[in-house]
């Protein structure tokens, strides 16, 4: 299992792409967030530590809206419904419980349920007001708006600073606190707040966490943050339930039949867990559709390794991962996507994560069929071995001991109570 404090950062940097790679208001708003938070944070005073705070705050703040509101994100429009925007108040309380869940990050719970407060009362989750709401609260919500105000919206395109420094003006008292709003139009006129740049972005991570993670990380703390990524993505289909997790878990025991060295199966266990990190790319009525899917909706599915790919490409220490994410729906007949690789040609851990994603795809209950049993599944991966899977991968399948597909049965079964 990877573990230390740069691992551990770049599936931080994983968080933030699962949050921004819906199309619709969140893309990048995460980051920038951020980087306007802790950069204010340090103008008003505050310590590394705080400032390392609100910028992890930034990024995790909307993590409570995956699966929440999946539909204002694919089909935005100007003004959001009454049913939306009862969901979207909500995002605060499920961010400040999933953060809770975040190994070496839980302080950063109250800043999340309060990043939506107003300054005159008028805000959410708990209608707090002026100096009730603490100051990374308060940092946050400025910033969150500035951002958002900066990006293009269904209605509007994206503001100029002269248009924000006039909303940020009318706001003070009101929605900002005033000496946050003062710091911000301060530097806004000085021209002194610099344009996000994703190359920073990413130096800013790893200062961040140099400031609140240990230099070792633990693997069951990886291992937890992991289990809330895929939990994220697992929450764009309602039918995936706990399935990034029985990939890796599936992936690692096949690697354990080859005797593979401790780091190909750390790669496979966390690339199982992030196989289906483009999913997040597809839109919800496609992943939930019960019928034939056209050739436009099959070009999302057919589009989500390489999207993954792409993603974990661009953080360096999650490029490892990058194989069994990209290829892990080639076909050994060369029937697969993205691009039809066949044979041996197909990475061996791309064709071990493509036997246990089939297995487990073909026992789970999907939008337009019911679960198979898991002896008919077994059967499958015999009857496609030279075909679908790799020979060698489907007999190491095969030769997974039962108790480990009875424990994840029962744990299946929980999830469905």
């Amino acid at each position: 299992m990877d573990s230390g404090r740069a691992f551990y950062a770049g599936l931080l940097e994983a968080l933030t792409s699962v949050m921004g790679s819906a199309k619709g208001y969140l893309r990048d708003h995460g980051p920038r967030v951020a980087m306007l938070s802790s950069h204010l944070g340090r103008e008003l005073g505050l310590s590394k530590a705080q400032c390392s705070e609100l910028f992890f705050g930034g990024i995790l703040s909307d993590m409570g809206m995956v699966g929440l509101a999946e539909d204002a994100w694919e089909n935005p429009t100007p003004a959001l419904s009454a049913d939306v925007r009862e969901r979207v108040q909500r995002h605060p309380q499920r961010s400040e419980e999933r953060v809770r869940g975040v190994p070496h990050l839980q302080d950063l719970a109250p800043l999340l349920r309060h990043h939506h407060e107003w300054w005159d009362g008028s805000g959410y989750s708990d209608g707090l007001t002026g100096e009730g709401i603490a100051l990374g609260a308060r940092v946050l919500r400025l910033a969150d708006t500035v951002a958002a105000l900066g990006q293009k919206r269904p209605h509007r395109g994206a503001l100029g600073p002269e248009a924000i420094t006039e909303v940020v003006q009318a706001g003070l008292g009101k929605e900002f606190a005033p000496d946050v709003g003062e710091c911000f139009l301060t530097l806004q006129r000085a021209g002194s707040l610099p344009l996000f740049d994703k190359e920073s972005y990413r130096h800013t991570v790893m200062r961040a966490a140099e400031s609140l993670l240990p230099e070792e990380v633990s693997p069951l703390s990886t291992s937890q943050l992991l289990t809330i990524i895929a939990n994220l993505i697992d929450a764009k289909d309602p039918y995936t339930a706990g399935h990034s997790r029985r990939v890796a878990v599936l992936s690692v025991a096949v690697a354990e039949q080859f005797d593979l060295d401790a780091h190909t199966r750390s790669a496979l266990w966390a690339g199982g867990y992030l196989h289906d990190l483009g999913k997040l790319a597809v839109p919800l009525r496609v992943l939930a559709k019960s019928g034939r899917l056209t050739e436009e909706e099959f070009a999302f599915i057919r589009a989500h390794p390489s999207d993954g790919a792409e993603i974990l490409e661009g953080i360096p220490t999650l490029q490892h991962l990058t194989t069994g994410v990209r290829y892990h729906h080639e076909k050994w007949d060369g029937s697969g996507y993205p691009e039809g690789l066949s044979g041996d040609s197909i990475p061996l851990v791309a064709q071990i994560m493509a036997v246990c994603d089939a297995y487990d795809a073909m026992t789970s209950t999907r939008a337009y069929r019911n679960s198979r049993d898991p002896e008919f599944a077994r059967g499958e991966v015999a009857k496609e071995s030279g075909t679908q899977f790799g020979p060698l991968a489907a007999e190491a399948f095969l030769r997974v001991p039962e108790k480990i597909f009875e424990n994840l049965q029962a744990q299946r079964l929980d999830l469905n109570r």
